[in-house]
């Protein structure tokens, strides 16, 4: 720390060839410094030929750095429904421009459609792909797999289908990123099926807003990694339910949340992820709070941001 000169200091240095002491505070990422300016004026009148010249001012600047606040810890990198701005969201080609991009993980919604299989759709119906109200939860595998859910986004996808989650699974993990499994519909025995013929229980983590699903799945599975999704101010009730379910991870709305919020789950030790994040400046903000996890569909862009 600099201190600032005493009365007796002021007086001494009066007469002498030297001006002002004063410090500056700023916060550069998360470090805080210190600026002192020390001006020193020298008379040159008498020691110079040139008239014009009558001083010289000399800054001398001193950094110190008097926090011992640490930056921001890097949050996980999680892309939301694959590289959702790239390629048509919940398909291979969208994990597959995640995997690209380096994301650490990568976020996919699978519901269960009418004779038992797990595919990837976020919506209930079809109109996305310009298919009308049918619901998903009507269509069977073979129906399913017959959906172009492509070409919405760009002709050059026509060829993409609904994958299931096994074969998302597969490409992810061979992609060397932690699926991020969002339960839509299903029963959480369906899932734990497909994840132990798989024998991958310790490499994915399974998220859900429902968290009874969530309770039913810790039951089937204990050590399966789970995430409870979240949203709103986190009523009594709710956080009752969280502490007995003692998820591994909690997706909260990044609208809803504050940096109090994440000191409160984290106490618990509870992993905080954010959804879903695309502006950089929000990102930014997030960020500060400390999270863990940010879910975006914006996986390099949000890589560049908190690097």
């Amino acid at each position: 720390m600099f201190n600032e000169p005493t009365l007796s200091d002021r007086k001494a240095i009066s007469n002498q060839p030297y001006w002002f002491s004063e410090r500056t505070l700023f916060d550069c990422n998360g470090a805080v410094f210190q600026f002192r300016f020390v001006g020193i004026l020298r008379p040159l009148a008498s020691q110079l030929a040139a008239p014009v010249v009558r001083f010289a001012l000399i800054f001398a600047i001193t950094f110190s750095n008097i926090s011992n606040a640490e930056p921001p810890k890097m949050p996980t990198i999680i892309a939301h429904r694959g590289a959702s701005q790239k390629a048509p969201e919940n398909t291979l080609a969208a994990c597959r421009e995640a995997i690209n991009c380096k994301t650490d993980w990568i976020e996919f919604d699978v519901r269960e459609v009418a004779d038992g299989g797990l595919y990837l759709f976020h919506d209930a119906d079809l109109k996305r792909f310009n298919l009308g109200e049918t619901k998903v939860e009507t269509l069977t595998s073979e129906e399913a797999e017959k959906i172009d859910v492509g070409t919405w986004f760009d002709p050059k996808y026509a060829a993409e289908r609904p994958p299931t989650l096994r074969k998302t699974l597969e490409v992810c993990l061979e992609g060397k990123t932690v699926p991020l499994i969002e339960r839509k519909t299903g029963p959480a025995a369906a899932y734990i099926k497909v994840l132990r013929e798989l024998d991958v229980m310790d490499q994915v983590v399974l998220q859900a807003f429902d968290w009874d699903f969530l309770e039913d799945a810790r039951k089937l599975e204990p050590n399966l990694k789970l995430g409870a999704l979240g949203s709103k101010a986190l009523e009594p009730k709710h956080w009752e339910q969280l502490k007995r379910l003692k998820p591994d991870w909690v997706g909260w709305n990044h609208k809803d949340l504050t940096a109090e919020m994440v000191a409160e789950f984290q106490k618990e030790n509870f992993k905080v992820a954010v959804w879903t994040v695309n502006d950089l400046a929000r990102i930014r903000k997030v960020v500060s709070f400390g999270i863990d996890g940010l879910i975006t569909d914006r996986p390099a862009a949000a890589r560049e941001v908190v690097e």
